[in-house]
């Protein structure tokens, strides 16, 4: 009974609905030249913020900050934002240890259990002398 409602409710909002709409009279609309330079320049604006977006998720951070240190293996940095160690190889020559350095380089995949390994590029900035905690 209540589904025999619901169909008769259905048809006859169908009906009243498609009345109103059919009984607006139509018109043409033209789009202007200055309209279609908008509309132009709003996918443009579109399309590069979706490049600019995929560009800033997929990039990967190739720097790193940290104290250098003379370690076991050579010279190490000690990364204060990760709380990790790198042994630094590559370009080293312009690091001097007890400096606070930013590096450029990427991230070396090593064997499980060894150290971690940063190849520096360039030297990015050096701060200065490191602080003691």
């Amino acid at each position: 009974m209540k589904a025999e409602l619901r169909l008769i409710v259905a048809k006859v909002a169908i009906c009243a609905l498609l009345l109103t709409a059919a009984a607006k009279p139509a018109k043409a609309e033209f789009i202007t030249s200055g309209q279609v330079a908008w509309i132009g320049v709003a996918i443009g604006a579109i399309g590069a913020g979706i490049g600019i977006g995929i560009y800033y998720a997929v990039r990967h951070n190739r720097s790193l900050t940290g104290c250098a240190v003379s370690g076991a293996s050579g010279l190490q940095l000690q990364n204060a934002g990760d709380q990790q160690s790198y042994a630094l190889i590559g370009d080293v020559a312009g690091i001097k240890p007890g400096d606070r350095v930013r590096v450029s380089g990427k991230k070396e995949k090593g064997k499980p259990g060894a150290s971690r390994q940063f190849l520096v590029e360039k030297l990015g900035k050096d701060y200065g002398a490191c602080k003691v905690p």
